[in-house]
């Protein structure tokens, strides 16, 4: 499950942090695709993207971020249309939803680098 969630989290990422980044191109973007309200939804689908990576490379909430990532694959999918990258984050959180997860956190420590 760990490897689910890594895989998972690093596939949204990109995504949602150039939400941020690129704000006024991700609205010009929405806007052109049709989504209504394109200045609220890039924010709201960039908080819950940011919010899910997160919550999947802490290693708690693991079923609250794959549940908040179904809704925006689906309308991702219905705006945009099926990719891989949107088609994989779908079924990846809908794994991670019925499956469980471990609650393996992932552990780093600095200490663990010097050799």
């Amino acid at each position: 499950m760990l490897g689910l969630r890594l895989v998972v989290a690093a596939l949204i990422a990109k995504p949602a942090l150039g939400k941020f980044l690129t704000y006024g191109g991700s609205v010009a973007f929405f806007d052109a695709i049709g989504m209504p309200a394109p200045a609220a939804m890039v924010i709201v689908a960039g908080v819950v993207e940011v919010g899910a990576v997160a919550l999947l490379l802490v290693g708690t909430g693991e079923r609250l971020a794959a549940l908040s990532l179904i809704p925006v694959m689906i309308v991702a999918i219905l705006y945009v249309g099926p990719d891989w990258k949107n088609v994989g984050v779908l079924f990846g959180s809908l794994a991670v939803l019925v499956l469980g997860a471990d609650s393996t956190p992932i552990k780093w420590s600095p200490h663990k680098l010097r050799g």
